[in-house]
């Protein structure tokens, strides 16, 4: 695929965050910023106890076409 290129796409939203819990598998949901799903993790370390967590993050590409 000469002069291909495959780039963040700056053009949609930014990327999402979320957490889950390895220990219960619950989830922060999506977010746009990762403080949000940082407090939801902090919230739910402290009524379970649980102290494991999933980082995922998305962003999106966009494969653009030679010139």
């Amino acid at each position: 695929m000469s002069g291909w290129l495959l780039a963040v796409d700056r053009a949609g939203s930014g990327a999402i965050h979320e957490t889950e819990c390895t220990s219960c598998h619950a989830g922060s949901g999506p977010a746009d910023d990762e403080d949000t799903t940082a407090v939801w993790a902090l919230r739910h370390a402290r009524s379970t106890g649980h102290t494991g967590y999933r980082r995922i993050v998305t962003d999106f590409q966009r494969a653009l076409a030679p010139r």
